[in-house]
This record gives C-alpha cells, sequence and structure tokens, in this order.
C-alpha cells in the first residue's frame, strides 16, 4: 500500500507539475511600524521532527528532482514582560496521534522522524515550561505537543478553535484535543490595522510582537511579527507557504498538497502575493515559514537563541 500511493505522488507530481500557474499580481506592501523593541527580546527554534521530500511536493513548479528538508519546530519566545511558545511543534504524543488518527493513504506523504520533543528539551535546559501557547493554526503536526504543556494557556482566534475541534483528518487529529485539561484561550485582532493587514494583536504593547490574521490556510491562521532590539525583523507565517521558494518566485503549494491542507486556496494565495508585497516594501524582513529547514538551519536552535540578552 506504501508503494503504491508513493507511487501515486509521483504520479500526480508529473501531471501537475506543468499546471499552469495562478496569476501572480504582487500588492504594493506598506513599510512596517516602527518598534520599540527591548533588549531582551530573543527568540529560539526548537526542532521537534524532520523530513526529507521533492521540492516539487512543496511548492508548484518545484524540481522534481532537489530534494526540500522540512522541519518541525516550535519557536521559544522571551521578552522582558513575558515568554511564550509559537506552535508546540510534534509533542511527546506524536506517534500515536498519528497512527490512530492519520488515514493510511496520507501516511506515506505526511511521514516525519520524531526529534526531541520541545518539552524534553526545556526540562533538559533547566528551562521552565512557558505559560503561553500562541497556535499558527491547529494542524497536527502545529498542535502534537500542546498535552505536554496541561498549564499552558492555548491563545488561537475564536475561528481556529472552532475549526480544530470540529475538523478532521488528515489535517487535523482529534485525539489531540479531546484532553479536559486544555485550557483554551480564544482571542481577537483588535488592535488597528498594520502594514495592510486589517486587524493586530500588540502582545506587550511596545509594537515587538506583533499577531497579525493569515486566514487562507486555515480560518484562524495567525502570523507573528517579531523585531529585535538590534532592527531585524522577522515573520513567522505557519503554513500559507511551505518553503521560502513560494514568496521568491511567487508561488502557491503544489495543487494537490494545496487539495489536502488548504481551507480557502484563493485566500492562501492572496496571503502568498500578500507576504512578497511585504517583503518588497521591507527588504530586510525574513519570513519564516514553519517547516523550512533552508530557512531554520541559518538562525539554529535551542539552546541558541537570535537576540540580545538583557543587559
Amino acid at each position: 500500500m506504501r508503494k503504491l500511493t508513493l507511487l501515486s505522488v509521483v504520479a500526480a507530481l508529473g501531471v501537475w507539475r506543468f499546471w499552469p500557474l495562478p496569476d501572480a499580481v504582487i500588492p504594493q506592501g506598506e513599510p512596517l511600524p516602527a518598534a520599540q523593541a527591548p533588549d531582551g527580546l530573543r527568540f529560539a527554534l526548537l526542532k521537534t521532527g524532520s523530513a526529507t521530500t521533492l521540492e516539487a511536493m512543496v511548492v508548484a513548479g518545484g524540481s522534481l528532482f532537489r530534494p526540500a528538508a522540512v522541519g518541525h519546530v516550535a519557536v521559544l519566545v522571551e521578552h522582558p514582560a513575558g515568554r511564550f511558545l509559537f506552535d508546540s511543534g510534534l509533542g511527546t504524543g506524536v506517534d500515536a496521534q498519528f497512527d490512530s488518527g492519520m488515514p493510511i493513504w496520507a501516511k506515506p506523504i505526511f511521514a516525519y522522524q520524531q526529534g526531541q520533543p520541545a518539552v524534553q528539551q526545556l526540562r533538559d535546559a533547566g528551562v521552565a515550561a512557558p505559560p503561553r501557547i500562541f497556535l499558527s493554526h491547529a494542524h497536527w503536526d502545529h498542535a502534537s505537543a500542546l498535552t505536554d504543556f496541561p498549564q499552558a494557556e492555548i491563545w488561537v482566534p475564536a475561528a481556529e478553535r472552532e475549526t480544530a475541534l470540529h475538523g478532521q483528518p488528515p489535517a487535523f487529529l482529534p485525539s489531540q484535543f479531546g484532553s479536559p485539561t486544555l485550557r483554551w484561550h480564544p482571542f481577537s485582532f483588535d488592535g488597528p490595522a498594520y502594514a495592510g493587514y486589517p486587524a493586530s494583536l500588540d502582545l506587550f504593547g511596545d509594537g515587538s510582537v506583533v499577531l497579525l490574521p493569515l486566514p487562507g490556510h486555515t480560518a484562524g491562521s495567525t502570523g507573528l511579527l517579531l523585531s529585535l532590539a538590534d532592527g531585524r525583523r522577522f515573520f513567522f507565517v505557519g503554513d500559507t507557504v511551505w518553503n521560502h521558494r513560494g514568496i521568491d518566485r511567487p508561488a502557491p503549494k503544489f495543487s494537490v498538497s494545496s487539495l489536502i491542507v488548504d481551507a480557502d486556496r484563493d485566500a492562501t494565495w492572496q496571503a502568498v502575493l500578500q507576504l512578497r508585497g511585504l517583503r518588497d516594501a521591507n527588504p530586510g524582513l525574513q519570513i519564516v515559514p514553519a517547516h523550512d529547514s533552508s530557512v531554520h538551519d541559518p538562525l539554529g536552535y535551542f539552546p541558541q537563541f537570535v537576540g540580545a540578552v538583557a543587559r
């Protein structure tokens, strides 16, 4: 069955490789507002799993011969006024979640190599579990470790919580949301428009950590914009794109993959184009897809941090 599924994927790649890309009308981006970033703001990527696929599987028009390294990460953000995770990565129970909940046909497509869960990495480093987890979205590979942090509040837009609780495989695994210990904290983007986005949520009131709506991949997909004290700015965009080439070209996901995972393909594509316009208007902005190891590797992994330690 596994061989048959893989052969089907390869055949689909061969057919869809030459499918015309959608029109790419890149909107004019806006400059990012100034931020008063504190010296102590920093982040670290916790690598919790990996996979290797073909570039053609992660971006339309990608190579059938060039491999693409896939990472499953959680992002630890430390601000003098608070700390949190952005996404939880693959958790201690991911194997059981995946084996029991993922359809047989989808298992070869979403296969992974498990790394060390975020909770174990933090424990080994003597770092206390953060009190809040923000999800870019609630798909299985982003929400797997929620139950590893029973004391944490899980911050998602209300629409994403409803989607998670009623979602079905392969994108959502209901077993990840069945625990009565999960502490949901639905939030609204109740801040002003921000750099072309209709609303925002400034977590600490200084413009250094801003959540922005990125609907399309899921109803409540959320991006995290970090502005460090040294002027560097990073936009963590979840699964709006899987690979930086989606922004560079620009190009959507491979069509078959998009049909499986994107709730609204047109809205996702428009979100990609908006990201490209935003980057064009802000050349120093680094866009960080959730699964692109070619972007993650140069940033390094926990316990290495990006950003200055508070003086």
